[in-house]
């Protein structure tokens, strides 16, 4: 019901806005015609204006996340270079620490291994025999 009103609506309205075009006079219709041109260009300037805005904040928005993305690049090859240097200024003790740190895991592994392997074989032999 409501599209059909709406229909209605704009067809009785366009056809009131005819009759009152046909009665008026010549220079009334040319300044209503010069009305809607520079109201037709209105819209189109604002609608450039508006591209050019949207534009505009498209290359800012660029130009920034180009400018971040250098800084970060930057700062992992600086931090690649203090790594570089940490590693040749301990030289081969930067691996062989890494190397003993990993040794030292293996043998407490293995003392707790041996030390639960113990523990069964005492709980085993202290149980009693039925």
């Amino acid at each position: 019901m409501s599209k059909k009103g709406f229909l209605l609506g704009v067809v009785l309205g366009g056809a009131a806005i005819a009759t009152a075009v046909m009665k008026m006079d010549d220079d009334k219709k040319a300044e209503l015609k010069a009305k809607a041109q520079q109201g037709i260009a209105d819209f189109k300037d604002r609608a450039i204006d508006y591209a050019f805005y949207a534009n505009d904040a498209a290359e800012d928005f660029k130009a920034e996340a180009g400018q971040q993305f250098e800084d970060t690049k930057r700062k992992v090859a600086d931090f690649a270079d203090q790594y570089q240097a940490a590693k040749q200024e301990m030289g081969e003790s930067f691996g062989s620490s890494l190397d003993q740190a990993t040794d030292s895991l293996r043998s407490e592994l293995a003392k707790v291994e041996d030390d639960e392997g113990d523990d069964e074989s005492t709980t085993d032999e202290s149980s009693p025999a039925k």
